[in-house]
């Protein structure tokens, strides 16, 4: 929808830069219908960006689980957010064309009074400072690596353990689980509490899903780094780094590297 509003803004700019002897009556609604929805975009933007801070092209649920205990529904959830770098770099030229276009009709409306101008141009930039420092913020994030020790252990001692989630040991009443002849252990809360004793077999069931769910990304992201080192091609290895790159943000959530 916004990438509608997006054309429709820039249609309507360019079609008044080239059209001078049009309407002077549908130039002006032109004009207004322009100015508005660039304020509609800049200020849907600047919300969204600097209120919200998850900036994401596509929400990739992993698992998103409920569960009934003692009539209280408990929810279980984790998600990867894909932002590639040209989804940034598109958010930016939509803020700044939508800044100029509004500095410029501004200017037009308003060419009798130049206060009204002053003021509407002034709104545009404040609106535009937080919505591309944050988008700036963003792509610094994506550009560098994930915790690089992190990154590099996991590549360089784990990798092989393709079977790494077929021998683990529950920790206090699932408070965590902890991989046996490895030093991994996952993140506390994760897992619901196994402390009802009648619901043990349903929170048992539950958590054991989520376990499943981790075995598979996991076996799959031995799969990834495997075919990876045969990668040749340049490009392909940058899209595969970046690939690579959501695979383990998912497991920095999840895994702690146990240190003796």
């Amino acid at each position: 929808m916004d990438c509608i509003i997006f054309a429709l803004i820039l249609s309507g700019f360019i079609f008044q830069l080239i059209d001078k002897g049009s309407n002077q009556q549908i130039s002006m609604i032109i004009s207004y219908s322009v100015l508005i929805m660039s304020f509609y975009i800049l200020i849907k933007f600047t919300i969204t960006n600097f209120f919200y801070s998850n900036i994401f092209f596509i929400k990739i649920v992993l698992y998103k689980k409920k569960i009934v205990i003692e009539n209280t529904e408990i929810e279980k959830n984790q998600v990867i957010n894909f932002t590639p770098f040209w989804f940034l770099t598109f958010l930016i030229l939509i803020n700044v064309v939508s800044t100029i276009v509004i500095n410029y009709q501004s200017s037009s409306i308003f060419k009798n009074n130049l206060f009204i101008a002053a003021c509407i141009s002034t709104l545009s930039s404040i609106l535009l400072i937080p919505s591309f420092s944050a988008i700036l913020n963003k792509i610094t994030e994506i550009k560098k690596p994930v915790i690089n020790n992190y990154t590099n252990l996991i590549k360089a001692q784990f990798m092989n353990f393709k079977n790494l989630f077929d021998d683990y040991e529950i920790v206090n009443n699932f408070e965590y689980i902890s991989f046996k002849d490895v030093s991994l252990e996952s993140k506390k809360g994760f897992f619901i509490l196994d402390i009802i004793k009648s619901k043990k077999k349903d929170i048992k069931d539950f958590n054991n899903d989520i376990i499943n769910i981790y075995d598979q990304i996991w076996k799959e992201y031995c799969i990834f780094l495997k075919d990876e080192k045969n990668i040749k091609s340049k490009k392909l290895k940058r899209k595969g780094f970046f690939f690579g790159k959501n695979f383990w943000s998912n497991f920095y959530q999840f895994f702690r590297i146990i240190v003796k």
